[in-house]
């Protein structure tokens, strides 16, 4: 099985525009994740997918390949798809551009997931998470998986609700990392975007709402997303080795 791993970076954002090129450390934020990617042995070929020139020019400077991709797609998942399109493969796995600081184990937790079942096809993570103000905020997308582990919704509200009394069900929130096989890749983003994804702004129900199945692992990790310019700070203590994970 050939693995591409694919970073997909925009520069245009709504709340942190030009976020791919931020300093961190002196370097920009999409080195770091690329560095990350590239400790992950499983991967054939890392490529970051960008329809800007600025990142492309930064991705020549520190040497990383790269894929100028379309600058309509509406999702990084449709970004990856282009890619897809482009590079041959068998596996093609999405790392998030804004996690500079993502262990690696994370990726290959859910490249594993293709080797132990063969029949899937769309792989990710969760995570417990058991802190009351990061499973009330809408910021936190969580999700409901059945016993093997496929996803059967994802919702900023909380979910499952424990809204009665007895033993509480536990609460995962979804990791941000998609992995896909080829086909189900390219067939994922011939979909229009669903009533559902427009909705809770989450990806994965776009092939839910179709009937198609994701499987999630269970993740011990955490990492850090840059989501606004107050988190490079702590970014920059854990690759100076002031704070761990």
């Amino acid at each position: 099985m050939k693995i591409i791993g694919v970073i997909p970076a925009r520069y245009r954002s709504s709340r942190f525009p030009g976020k791919p090129l931020v300093d961190i450390c002196g370097k920009p934020m999409i080195y770091w994740v690329y560095q990350q990617a590239m400790k992950v042995t499983e991967f054939d070929k890392v490529y970051i997918a960008t329809d800007d020139e600025r990142i492309a020019d930064a991705c020549q400077k520190y040497d990383m390949d790269y894929v100028m991709t379309s600058d309509k797609h509406e999702t990084g998942s449709d970004r990856v798809a282009e890619v897809a399109t482009k590079v041959e493969g068998d596996l093609f796995v999405n790392v998030q551009g804004d996690e500079p600081v993502i262990n690696p184990e994370m990726i290959r937790q859910v490249i594993s997931i293709f080797f132990e079942d063969d029949s899937v096809y769309f792989g990710s993570l969760k995570k417990e998470i058991t802190d009351p103000d990061e499973i009330q905020a809408t910021s936190t997308v969580k999700v409901v998986t059945d016993e093997k582990g496929d996803a059967m919704y994802f919702s900023r509200s909380v979910i499952p609700s424990n809204i009665k009394d007895g033993k509480l069900a536990r609460v995962f929130r979804h990791v941000g990392i998609y992995a896909y096989k080829r086909d189900f890749l390219l067939k994922f983003a011939s979909l229009p975007q669903s009533e559902l994804e427009l909705g809770e702004g989450i990806e994965p129900l776009r092939a839910m709402e179709r009937g198609y199945k994701m499987r999630l692992k269970e993740t011990q990790y955490t990492s850090i997303g840059v989501d606004l310019p107050e988190h490079i700070a702590r970014v920059e203590r854990v690759i100076r080795g002031e704070e761990t994970l």
